[in-house]
């Protein structure tokens, strides 16, 4: 069996502990709780994993916080009515979780917010036997006698066969495979991103463009692709006007492909990259190469950004926070409640978005 792992969000596990501490210290409604410094010390971390425990407290309406008055008691955790879901199980590959933020604090803490009191599982799939690991979280899941809701990201197609197999409550965050049955899902304007990165490179006067996508291809970034080959068509660029690289998530062999690229006859002077990762390796390959920066444009197609960290890249951002994406979510899976067969289909809205704001 496969090496596996499932945790409990830390943020979450620290709001439990802080209303572990409500009912110790027997408060009320209207009785004044803690300031983040005293969670904080409380707690034993920072004032900034304090702060977001308070902030999941009062999306689930525990509290009340007032600027400048602290935190007061609304509604004790034992009083509020039960969740519909007993359980969420949110499918990830850690390398996602790791490099591109799926599944962070804001996402999670948007899910409790529409969901409040429920307990959100990340549990790491597997690099093999997914399938075999997927099917014992639904088997466990249909044994239950409290109903269990999973999302999935980036999972493989067996996986999202086997969930919307299940009839339980489910939502694929990205794109669905076809075929595969009746499932909602939420994701980024994929055509979208293609559209605009493409268009903003031909307007910038590149007339070679590289594509750079992940090994392992999803759905979404077919559209991506199909949208970047209509953006050049329509500007009667012919076809060897782009390359499309599969690179694997090897930093190390990004950098020599793309060095190919910018360094080999009729070179690439755009390039288009699927995560943060190929966008550093391809300004390491012009550095390596002794090429000038200024000479080439590099975007990113799926930038997470952490607090306050700046983007050092042109790419797509989302109109819609992380916070209101976890909310969508928690919304399609509650929809699935009503309905099993309630196929549902959200697209965030996009915007090219420049380093240090400038423009094109």
């Amino acid at each position: 069996m496969a090496n596996t792992s499932s945790v409990t969000p830390r943020i979450a596990e620290l709001a439990e502990k802080l209303i572990e501490d409500i009912a110790d210290r027997k408060l009320r409604p209207g009785d004044r709780y803690l300031t983040t410094a005293g969670a904080s010390k409380l707690l034993g971390v920072g004032n900034g994993p304090a702060n977001l425990a308070l902030q999941l407290l009062a999306r689930r309406r525990v509290i009340s916080r007032q600027q400048r008055r602290g935190a007061f008691i609304l509604e004790l955790p034992e009083d509020a009515q039960g969740p519909p879901l007993h359980r969420v199980h949110f499918l990830v590959h850690p390398l996602f979780l790791r490099t591109e933020g799926v599944g962070n604090d804001h996402i999670l803490l948007g899910i409790q917010r529409e969901l409040p009191g429920v307990h959100v599982q990340i549990s790491f799939l597997p690099a093999s036997e997914e399938a075999i690991f997927v099917q014992q979280l639904i088997g466990q899941a249909l044994a239950s006698s409290h109903t269990d809701g999973f999302i999935l990201v980036r999972a493989s197609c067996e996986t999202q066969r086997l969930v919307a197999g299940s009839g339980l409550p489910a939502v694929v965050f990205g794109s669905v495979y076809p075929g595969v049955g009746n499932l909602a899902c939420l994701d980024r304007d994929m055509a979208g991103t293609g559209a605009l990165l493409a268009r903003h490179m031909l307007d910038r006067g590149h007339s070679r463009l590289a594509y750079l996508n992940r090994q392992v291809t999803y759905p979404g970034d077919h559209l991506t692709l199909d949208a970047i080959c209509k953006e050049l068509a329509r500007d009667n660029r012919p076809a060897d006007a782009l390359t499309v690289r599969c690179l694997p998530a090897d930093s190390e062999v990004c950098l020599v492909e793309i060095l190919n690229l910018i360094t080999g006859p009729n070179r690439v002077t755009a390039l288009i990259c699927r995560t943060r990762r190929m966008a550093d390796a391809a300004t390491a390959a012009i550095g390596r190469a002794g090429l000038q920066r200024d000479d080439f444009d590099i975007a990113v197609c799926d930038y997470y950004l952490r607090d306050r960290e700046k983007p050092q890249f042109v790419y797509p951002r989302p109109l819609e926070g992380d916070e209101q994406q976890g909310q969508h979510l928690a919304k399609l899976l509650l929809r699935q409640l009503g309905s099993p067969n309630a196929e549902a289909q959200r697209v965030i809205p996009i915007a090219i978005e420049f380093p240090d704001g400038r423009g094109p």
